[in-house]
């Protein structure tokens, strides 16, 4: 009888080792279940601005109401003649926005959910980034979990800031806003991931191939699209990306025809949107060169020293200082540690190309923005916005780079098995506790979505009644009352002389109107002294800190009426739009 021939083994020596994938089932749940995690993080956020100054800022700050103003106009079928400031917000802004709003009606919802969605992108991402990086060497739980690390400490970071100084210290919680420059961040994440995808992870690119095509042609679109619309992302994105491509051409992760075809796509497009802006002159409120002010450049320095006093002079300011500044001197010493390993064989290979090319774009865009922020003169921080996100997305690689090291320190595969069991449950665990936080911290942020604690307009609401006349007043508060107000006329923003501000607002809507009252505010911006010119009003109903200056029915009203739409035309003929 013929004995049977043994059957090799399933792994030969020298053989490599195939694992056994999960089910695919398992491998859904298992990528889903974070975007619960990021949901509850960002409600969590969002609890904490419901119950502080923040939740004025997000849903009823003149600059925050843009994209629902915008939206209605668009969805009413008004005339387009819009004046925006030096950004349009349409891409990727108005995109997501208009999205969201198909599904969600009212407009403090839509605010939020895109505050959810703003990090759920974050987050999607940071995750493609991490499973690009990795390439052949998968492990889809630390892949999963580093991501969701960056995510969580940038939360931290935003809880960190209590205070709306927008202008100040509090930067990294704009990220959740609409308005307030997330839209070139988002699209800076897109094109690194998409950068990384082409290369491989500046593995083994094949230029040429199909995935070639399509990289040009996505990164040159959104590039395109995204410059026309903020040309910061010229100084955030494009420049150090292009900085960062020919350090890496340079330690021959590379090829000459390579950094070529990646420069062409990202600077040529970067430079078309830019040009594009020349037709789109007479919706920009200000040119882009009034944004530079060499002569603010000291002023510039002792702003951003100011701010990093004020936030070492608290305890909460110290630890989130300490949180990010971490996060940047650890990719900027892996950037220069990987920058000599290039010039060692025998270290070369310690750092991949995906690691040298992410901690470089985070230290090279840090010293472009913050080296802009002062060669531009500019007064304001919130420019500096992507210095709190691109670090944390640098620390994905160097975490994995890191805890690769720690595996193969510990000696046994039982001990190393022990410590991965235990690093699953830990993290579990946290992501049990997040999520838990996150139903906690739902029905503050429903009912601030809900509007239940804003009376604003109330007042305003009781003073006007169902009469079908409009009314001005100053940009911060009309531009509430118009959206979340039940007033059948309009309540629209002027300047101190009662003329028409042209700023992030349709011009058009100004046209045909009855004007018959003022809304006098308390910040010195429309002022008893702006309504003298109107005369005696047939009342004034004070409303908290504004009060409601009514002229129906006597000559006020048609001096007021006359001098709006005089207005209104002259900056309709000033922006071409007559």
């Amino acid at each position: 009888m013929t004995r049977p021939t043994p059957r090799a083994p399933l792994t030969a020596p020298g053989a490599p080792f195939t694992a056994l994938r999960a089910p695919f089932w398992q491998r859904l749940l298992l990528e889903l279940a974070p975007l619960l995690v990021v949901s509850a993080l960002a409600l969590v956020v969002l609890a904490r601005m419901a119950q502080s100054e923040w939740s004025a800022i997000l849903l009823y700050s003149g600059d925050s109401l843009v994209l629902p103003l915008l939206h209605e106009s668009l969805v009413a079928g008004e005339p387009f003649d819009w004046v925006f400031s030096s950004q349009l917000f349409f891409f990727p802004e108005l995109v997501i926005y208009s999205a969201i709003a198909l599904f969600i009606s009212d407009p403090r919802a839509v605010i939020l959910v895109n505050a959810v969605v703003n990090l759920l992108l974050f987050y999607a991402f940071a995750r493609v980034i991490a499973r690009v990086a990795l390439q052949r060497t998968r492990h889809r739980f630390i892949e999963i979990s580093v991501s969701l690390g960056a995510i969580v400490l940038f939360v931290v970071i935003c809880l960190l800031e209590p205070q709306p100084n927008i202008n100040g210290s509090s930067v990294a919680s704009l990220y959740l806003f609409n308005t307030y420059y997330q839209g070139v961040v988002i699209i800076g994440l897109a094109v690194l991931a998409l950068t990384l995808w082409l290369t491989r992870a500046f593995r083994r690119a094949r230029w040429g191939s199909v995935r070639t095509i399509v990289y040009a042609v996505v990164t040159a679109a959104v590039t395109a699209a995204v410059t026309l619309c903020d040309p910061l992302y010229l100084l955030q994105v494009t420049a150090p990306l292009a900085l960062t491509l020919i350090v890496m051409w340079f330690a021959r992760h590379l090829t000459t025809r390579g950094v070529a075809l990646l420069l062409a796509v990202n600077v040529v497009s970067a430079l078309v949107g830019l040009w594009g802006r020349r037709f789109v002159e007479q919706h920009l409120a200000i040119a882009l060169d009034k944004y530079m002010d060499i002569e603010k450049i000291p002023s510039s320095i002792t702003l951003l020293g100011t701010t990093l006093t004020e936030l070492s002079s608290t305890s909460v300011g110290m630890f989130k200082l300490l949180l990010w500044g971490g996060a940047v001197v650890v990719t900027t010493g892996f950037f220069l540690y990987a920058l000599f390993a290039q010039t060692r064989p025998a270290l070369r290979r310690t750092v991949s190309g995906g690691e040298l090319f992410l901690t470089g774009f985070s230290t090279l865009s840090f010293l472009t923005m913050v080296l802009g922020f002062f060669v531009t003169g500019s007064q304001t921080t919130r420019y500096l916005l992507p210095i709190f996100v691109f670090p944390l997305l640098a620390m994905i690689p160097v975490v994995i780079h890191v805890l690769r090291l720690s595996m193969l320190v510990v000696p046994y595969a039982e001990y190393r098995r022990s410590l991965a069991r235990f690093m699953i449950g830990a993290s579990s665990a946290v992501a049990v506790l997040i999520v838990a936080a996150g139903a906690v911290s739902t029905p503050p942020v429903v009912r601030m979505a809900t509007g239940a604690d804003y009376s604003g307009a109330d007042c305003f609401e009781s003073a006007i009644g169902d009469r079908e006349d409009s009314g001005v007043g100053s940009f911060w508060i009309t531009r509430q009352w118009e959206l979340y107000a039940d007033e059948r006329g309009d309540v629209l923003q002027v300047e101190g002389d009662l003329t028409v501000m042209d700023w992030m607002i349709n011009l058009s809507t100004y046209l045909d109107k009855d004007y018959s009252y003022v809304v006098v505010d308390p910040w010195g911006l429309v002022t008893e002294k702006s309504v003298e010119v109107l005369g005696t009003p047939a009342s004034v109903t004070a409303c908290g800190d504004f009060d409601i200056y009514d002229y129906e029915g006597t000559p006020g009203e048609q001096i007021l009426t006359d001098a709006v739409d005089r207005s209104a035309e002259e900056k309709l003929a000033l922006h071409g739009m007559e």
